[in-house]
C-alpha cells in the first residue's frame, strides 16, 4: 500500500479547530498520526500524563442488582377491613414516623371503640361505687353484704373493660388507646388513620376512595433510600480475597459517568450450587436517591491481597476505536500516535497496561476526544 497523500483536516463549522490539523499515515504497519496546530491543541486544552510502574490493587469484578434495606422498609396494612375515605400522602411524598398517609373506616372498629368506652365508663361508675360503700361501712354505716355486692360488680365491671381494652388493642396502636373518647361530630368512632412506622418514602399506594380493603392487604409501602444495599454475585474463584469492610465502587447504566462508592458489609455462607457464586452485600450512601431499587449495577471491589506492581495509565487515557482499546502518545510538540494497547487489572482510576506503552511515554488525558474525531471525520 502506497504513502497516502497527507490531508490538511478542519472541523465543521459549528465546532471549527483553529487554525490546521493534519492526519498523516505511513505504510499499514506504520502508527497512525494525528497533527494539531499550537492554537488547536490550546483551544481544545489537550492535556497529557507520562505512564509509569505503580502498585495496583487487585479488583473484582461482578454483577449486582440495587435492593433496599429490608430494616428501612415497611409495608403498611389496615389490620381489619375497612372502606377508603380520604387519601393524603402521595407516592413520591417524604413521611415521618406517625404521619398520617390516609383516613379509612370501620364498622368494626367503631363497635369496638363504642364497647370500650361504654366498658370504661362502667368500670369508673363501679369503682367509685365501691369507694363509697367501702368509706360507709368504716363510719358504720353500710352493711358487709353492701360492701361485698360493690366489690363484685366492681370486678365484674372491671373483667368487662379489660376484655374491651384487648379487643380494641387488636385494632389500634396501644398508644391510641388512651386517645380514644366520643365522637365530637368532627370524626367518626369508624374512622382511623393509616399512619407511616417509619421515615422514608411513599413509593407505592395501592387505595382508592371508597374502596373496601381486607385487613392483611398491602395497601402502602414506605422506604427510606437514603441507603441501600448492591448485593453482587462472586465467582467462588475470587471469594479468597475478599472480606467484610472492603471498599467497593458501583456504577449503573442510568448514571454511566458516577461512581458510587460503598463498603461490603457482608459475605454470605453459602455458595449458590447453580451460578458458583457466592452474594457479597455492599452498603451504599444514595442521599440524592439515584440508585433505584431493581437497578442492575457493576460492581468493582478492592481485595485484600495487597496489590501489583504493573505499568498503568489513567483510566481516561484509554478510548474505544473500532471496537479496540487504543490511547493518544504524544510523539512530538503537537504530534500524536495512535496506540492500540492490551489492558490488565482496574484500580483506582487506574488500569494496567500489558502491551502497546512503555514507561515515561506521554498519553492524552483529556481533549482525546477531539483527536478521535480527527479519525472518524478522515475516515482514518
Amino acid at each position: 500500500m502506497t504513502v497516502r497523500t497527507v490531508l490538511l483536516v478542519s472541523f465543521l463549522a459549528a465546532a471549527p479547530i483553529t487554525p490546521l490539523c493534519t492526519l498523516a499515515a505511513n505504510a499499514p504497519s506504520a502508527p497512525l498520526t494525528l497533527k494539531l496546530s499550537a492554537e488547536a491543541e490550546t483551544e481544545h486544552q489537550i492535556k497529557v500524563v507520562a505512564v509509569g510502574r505503580k502498585r495496583l490493587g487487585d479488583l473484582i469484578s461482578a454483577t449486582a442488582t440495587i435492593d433496599p434495606d429490608p430494616r428501612e422498609v415497611a409495608r403498611v396494612t389496615p389490620r381489619i377491613r375497612a372502606r377508603v375515605v380520604r387519601l393524603i400522602a402521595d407516592p413520591g411524598q417524604r413521611v415521618r414516623p406517625g404521619e398520617p398517609l390516609a383516613i379509612l373506616s370501620s364498622i368494626e372498629l367503631g363497635q369496638a371503640k363504642t364497647e370500650f368506652l361504654k366498658a370504661r365508663a362502667l368500670n369508673d361508675i363501679a369503682h367509685q361505687h365501691l369507694t363509697r360503700e367501702e368509706s360507709l361501712y368504716q363510719r358504720k354505716i353500710a352493711s358487709m353484704k353492701d360492701v361485698l355486692e360493690a366489690r363484685a360488680a366492681y370486678d365484674t365491671a372491671f373483667a368487662q373493660y379489660q376484655a374491651a381494652r384487648e379487643t380494641l388493642s387488636l385494632l389500634i396502636a396501644p398508644a391510641e388507646l388512651a386517645r380514644v373518647s366520643w365522637s365530637n361530630g368532627s370524626r367518626s368512632l369508624s374512622d382511623f388513620a393509616l399512619t407511616s412506622p417509619i421515615a422514608g418514602t411513599l413509593v407505592k399506594r395501592d387505595l382508592l376512595v371508597g374502596q373496601i380493603v381486607n385487613g392483611d392487604a398491602e395497601v402502602m409501602t414506605i422506604m427510606n433510600l437514603d441507603h441501600v444495599w448492591v448485593l453482587a454475585n462472586i465467582f467462588e474463584h475470587d471469594v479468597a480475597g475478599l472480606s467484610a469492610g472492603a471498599t467497593a465502587r458501583v456504577k449503573v447504566e442510568a448514571w454511566p459517568e458516577q461512581s458510587f462508592e460503598g463498603v461490603v458489609s457482608y459475605l454470605s455462607d453459602t455458595v449458590d450450587p447453580v451460578t458458583r457464586t457466592v452474594q457479597a452485600r455492599i452498603d451504599v450512601p444514595n442521599p440524592a436517591h439515584r440508585l433505584k431499587p431493581g437497578m442492575f449495577a457493576h460492581v468493582e471491589i478492592q481485595t485484600a491481597r495487597g496489590g501489583r506492581e504493573v505499568l498503568t495509565a489513567p483510566a481516561s487515557a484509554i478510548y474505544d476505536l473500532n471496537g479496540s482499546k487504543a490511547v493518544f502518545v504524544r510523539i512530538a510538540p503537537h504530534s500524536f500516535s495512535v496506540r492500540p494497547v492490551t489492558l490488565g487489572a482496574q484500580g483506582d482510576g487506574e488500569v494496567e497496561i500489558q502491551s502497546g506503552l512503555k514507561p515515561g511515554e506521554q498519553v492524552v488525558t483529556r481533549g482525546g476526544l477531539v483527536l478521535k474525531a480527527l479519525i472518524v471525520n478522515t475516515g482514518g
